[in-house]
């Protein structure tokens, strides 16, 4: 479409705020992003904020896979978690109200609620747009807190070879190559990880990591018959073998074996109808397998064999059409998801219809953008939903701008808190699903400004405030023995808070970001902080760039925390504690004087921050990494 096409022409441009400033400063450039309202806009222009993590950001950084990346970055908070992978937050809102994306399309495998980030590997990805606030009005369910959309490399000619290697004997080799033609592009790639455990408390037999290899691969193919049509087909693979010693109650010691295997497929046919209208059909399907043993030791029945596989395909048809000042935006979906897990009281099935409209246009000569949109979502478990949204743009002058967001999201029970149905003899506990469960429901205002000070210079803060209903917790039904637990809609949250970030350049070289995050969170039925959220958070990052070397420095800082008692459906329930304040910084150094030969250099964990209990990460490590391009 027009704008397309223009957003496209224009993606390697200055922000519009600041072409006319002069041109011997230092030139940023102005990429495209989608999340924010499902079609293009270039990042400045954007009437919703959308924080964007580029490939470039993605290399200074030197992380292995999402967790590392984001655990660093401001404005979300990652954190890793003893024996369950990771867990996400953003604007206080944890891990089961965030929707990871892969390519615009969801990620199934959730445990306990969280998508483990460490199953996303950062070298086969081109960037990460996140975006804030509710946003079920264009993506349904699991939106309360935000969405970030991973998406990966796209075509091009060339490829490269990289390996790394750490002192804890942890190693990565990833390959990638593409190729392009006049009407096909195409690009394949692979990798290996070695992992290696460690354990943070020598007191106990367990580790605080795992040991294993994980190997992945990929494929995309982007066929353009003609400048009305295209074809995009990308294809994924990937299979993880991880086994790891636990410490259980009683002094025992459980052996613990896993595999995932996952299997990722989208077909992505384009065509321009007319000079105004764009029709887009995604075609998705995902499948996670987990395949999970533990055996106690020195006991003869302490053993646990499970299966979990998760399926779900997904299709969607989006039409965008310009019509003078306004983009038209509908589409439908349809989601089919089946769940066969030996801890559940029977297989879950679901499928899920959607309906979505958006009108984003320009008043005042363009200087005010509006977009208001509307959602509809039928869940054959629970019913139907309705999530509207709002958000506007105004430009205040060249260099100064407003936004405004408000939305409603929810999240419907998944098949855990329907169907469970789990038993710990060893602790003398039961879990039951419960299958009448409401969706939890939120409420979200996002009032933010950016001052482009200079074309070197900006700054930005985002006040936010969520409201959430019906949150699904764990409660105690019958005291036992054995005890029993279940789940119910029994509390509203409260969360407002603040972000400040700020960028400066002011040598080509040269960059420096730095950033504060503030949160209130309250449960409203008994006025204490929400678990594990902490009231002030710092990051900062510094790039130094020459033709032929570079140096990073990038971290983040975290208040302490309160926990309360959490009840994790495999293991025994864990005691409310403060974790301490703490400081996650890396260093990195590049070496490019022998092109096309790179080498880094980099230390991981600075500090050497860490505890087994409320902070389970990597003590500090050094890494040498070599890449060749060719």
């Amino acid at each position: 479409m027009n704008r397309g096409a223009l957003l496209a022409a224009c993606s390697l441009l200055l922000p519009t705020t600041l072409a006319a400033q002069a041109s011997d400063t230092p030139q940023v450039l102005d990429p495209i992003v989608v999340t924010g309202t499902r079609t293009e806009h270039r990042i400045s222009d954007s009437p919703v904020d959308v924080q964007l993590i580029t490939a470039e950001d993605i290399q200074h950084s030197g992380a292995r896979d999402v967790a590392e990346l984001l655990e660093r970055e401001g404005g979300v908070h990652v954190a890793r978690v003893a024996g369950r992978g990771t867990s996400i937050e953003i604007q206080g809102l944890s891990s089961e109200h965030v929707l990871i994306l892969l390519n615009g399309q969801r990620v199934i495998g959730r445990i306990n609620g969280a998508i483990d980030l460490t199953r996303l590997r950062v070298a086969e990805i081109e960037r990460i747009e996140i975006v804030k606030g509710p946003s079920s009005a264009l993506y349904g369910s699991d939106a309360l807190g935000g969405v970030v959309n991973i998406i990966t490399r796209q075509a091009a000619n060339g490829g490269s070879v990289i390996a790394r290697l750490d002192d804890s004997h942890q190693g990565d080799v990833f390959a990638f190559g593409g190729w392009s033609g006049d009407a096909l592009r195409g690009q394949i790639s692979g990798g290996y990880s070695r992992l290696s455990p460690y354990d943070l408390d020598d007191a106990t037999p367990g580790d605080d990591a795992v040991d294993g290899v994980s190997r992945f691969a990929s494929g995309q193919l982007d066929w353009n018959p003609s400048a009305r049509a295209s074809l995009a087909a990308y294809g994924a693979y990937s299979l993880d073998d991880t086994q790891r010693v636990d410490s259980g109650t009683g002094g025992r010691v459980y052996d613990t074996i896993k595999r995932i295997e996952e299997v990722r497929a989208q077909v992505t046919p384009r065509m321009r109808i007319g000079a105004a209208t764009d029709l887009r059909l995604d075609l998705g399907y995902q499948r996670y397998f987990d395949q999970y043993l533990q055996v106690q030791r020195n006991a003869e029945d302490g053993v646990t064999d499970e299966e979990t596989l998760d399926e779900i395909g997904l299709m969607g048809l989006q039409v965008d059409h310009l019509a003078g000042r306004h983009l038209l935006t509908a589409g439908v979906e349809h989601q089919l998801e089946t769940l066969e897990a030996d801890r559940l009281e029977s297989d879950g099935e679901r499928d899920r219809q959607a309906g979505f409209v958006q009108d984003d246009f320009t008043l005042l000569d363009g200087a005010l953008t509006l977009v208001p949109g509307l959602r509809y979502d039928r869940d054959s478990l629970f019913g139907h939903q309705w999530s509207p949204k709002f958000a506007a743009r105004l430009d205040l002058t060249q260099n100064w701008l407003l936004r405004l967001g408000y939305g409603h999201g929810y999240r419907a029970p998944d098949f855990k808190q329907l169907l469970l149905r789990f038993e710990n003899t060893a602790v003398g506990y039961r879990v039951d699903g419960k299958p009448d469960l409401r969706p939890e429901r939120s409420r979200g205002l996002n009032i933010g400004t950016t001052w482009f000070a200079n074309p070197t210079t900006s700054l930005s803060a985002t006040a936010f405030h969520n409201r959430v209903e019906d949150l699904i917790e764990i409660v105690l039904t019958e005291p036992g023995p054995p005890t029993i637990y279940s789940y119910r809609n029994v509390s509203r949250a409260w969360l407002t808070g603040v972000d400040l970030q700020m960028q400066w350049r002011p040598l080509r070289s040269l960059q420096l970001r730095l950033g504060y995050s503030y949160l209130d969170s309250e449960d409203r039925d008994t006025g204490a902080t929400l678990s594990g959220r902490a009231t002030h958070r710092a990051n900062a990052a510094l790039y130094f760039e020459q033709p032929r070397y570079a140096l990073g420095l990038r971290g983040t800082w975290v208040d302490e925390r309160e926990f309360g008692v959490e009840l994790d459906s495999g293991g025994p329930p864990t005691g409310a504690g403060i974790a301490g304040a703490y400081s996650l910084f890396d260093a990195r150094t590049e070496w490019r004087r022998f092109a096309p030969l790179q080498i880094a250099a980099g230390v991981k964990n600075l500090l050497d921050e860490g505890d087994p209990r409320f902070l389970p990460i990597q003590p500090r490590s050094a890494y040498l990494e070599f890449r060749r391009d060719f």
